[in-house]
């Protein structure tokens, strides 16, 4: 049984009841896992196949989110994959995919995901959205969240390393729908983090519930007449969720609670979670500026830009005066779909293994590969007659990385910091 904090189980159980033990109990059971799919990535085909060979069953909260299972019978381990680097799915707690699936945003929609790292919801309302400004307060986690939309290849994505109250002054009544997963107590991932369990503390509670206030303050003033706020948090306690929910429409009368649901780990397959809508009053519609507009407004307020779309890559000079060659980033590759494939040259390793090598950093040989490995549609070539340049290194036609082609060898063009150890 998990050692947990007397004060916290106390305060359960008055909340609870009769379904306390129940509750309790849950403790003793390992935590469930997820992935969510990026159907704008993924072709039907692929996800059909993981479904089947990988036995995922269904998140129901969740139209895109399956559980897997790391023991028993059906253990499979999606982080391994190349499929996972391709970006093809996002590896997420169940319960944590449930404010973007609320948050439902249609193409015209411009999104503030405004507490955003490490990114889940911002990679699942990207792929539904006009564009989404993710942001994140701390830098190293702004950095994570970064990576992340980089990895799922999403160009309608900013990214950015600001205060809430830096960004209301710069996105008046800006964005159509907000949300808002608050820092909290951290109560709901008990069963899951040892830390949650050593930093819970009533005083804690009582900090929490003040910042998420501070929070939902800043947010609201962004939030468009007609516009949807998705507020979120990771714990149980009332005066963070349903009591939080009553003071922040006591203070804005023009806004209305939509829906409010608690996940709780003995009623449903996932840790816990609270999650409210409210729709603030007037005409709803798309927004009509967008990620150009919202781009101009950060940067002359120089606020810290991670990611702005897809990271472009750069021009170096040659040998020789006026010369310049053009290096592509990483983030182009990963930005490509399998259309944008299409007559073009690329390398389609059809292997795992040989995927797993060019994730780990390793050149590879076209003369050793096996004749089906590669497709390389049109070949271009230098002035000697060699062929020579990059080309997109793909993992059963999803865009893994830049190789470099010069004669019969790709040398390995995968960014050393995102490189497999094994």
């Amino acid at each position: 049984m998990k050692i947990l904090p007397q004060e916290y189980l106390d305060r359960m159980r008055g909340y609870l009841g009769a379904s306390f033990d129940s509750f309790l109990h849950s403790y003793d059971e390992p935590p469930k896992k997820g992935l969510r799919f990026h159907t704008d990535r993924i072709r039907k085909e692929t996800m059909e196949r993981l479904i089947g060979e990988w036995h995922l069953r269904k998140v129901p909260w969740c139209e895109t989110g399956y559980y897997y299972e790391e023991t028993g019978p059906f253990s499979v381990r999606p982080g391994r994959s190349p499929y996972h680097d391709a970006g093809l799915y996002y590896i997420q707690e169940p319960s944590a995919m449930l404010p973007g699936a609320l948050a439902a945003p249609e193409k015209t929609d411009a999104v503030l995901d405004l507490c955003a790292a490490p990114g889940g919801k911002t990679t699942q309302t990207a792929c539904s959205a006009g564009f989404v400004l993710s942001n994140e307060y701390v830098r190293k986690r702004a950095q994570i969240l970064s990576s992340n939309v980089e990895r799922m290849g999403l160009a309608n994505v900013i990214v950015t390393s600001a205060s809430a109250g830096a960004l209301s002054a710069l996105f008046p009544e800006f964005f159509d729908v907000i949300l808002v997963d608050a820092p909290c107590s951290g109560e709901g991932m008990m069963r899951r983090d040892e830390i949650a369990v050593s930093e819970w503390s009533s005083e804690n509670v009582v900090l929490c519930a003040r910042r998420q206030e501070e929070i939902l303050e800043e947010a609201y003033r962004m939030l468009r007449p007609g516009g949807r706020l998705v507020y979120s948090t990771c714990t149980f306690e009332p005066s963070e969720n349903g009591g939080q929910a009553e003071r922040f429409l006591s203070r804005h009368r023009d806004l209305a609670l939509l829906s409010e649901e608690t996940l709780y780990p003995h009623l449903c397959e996932g840790e816990g979670h609270y999650c409210a809508v409210f729709r603030r009053s007037g005409e709803a519609g798309g927004s009509k500026e967008g990620q150009e507009e919202a781009l101009k407004r950060l940067r002359r307020a120089r606020i810290p830009i991670l990611r702005a779309g897809v990271e472009p890559g750069e021009w170096i000079a040659g040998k020789h005066r006026g010369e310049k060659r053009y290096e592509p980033s990483h983030a182009e590759a990963l930005a490509l779909r399998s259309g944008d494939l299409e007559g073009t040259c690329f390398l389609n390793l059809l292997s795992e293994h040989t995927a797993l090598s060019y994730l780990r950093g390793e050149s590879l040989n076209l003369d050793v590969l096996p004749e089906d490995s590669y497709a390389l549609h049109a070949e271009g070539k230098n002035a000697a007659g060699d062929t020579k340049g990059y080309l997109p290194v793909c993992y059963d036609g999803y865009p893994l990385g830049w190789g470099k082609l010069v004669g019969r060898t790709v040398k390995n063009h995968y960014p050393k910091g995102l490189r497999r150890m094994s």
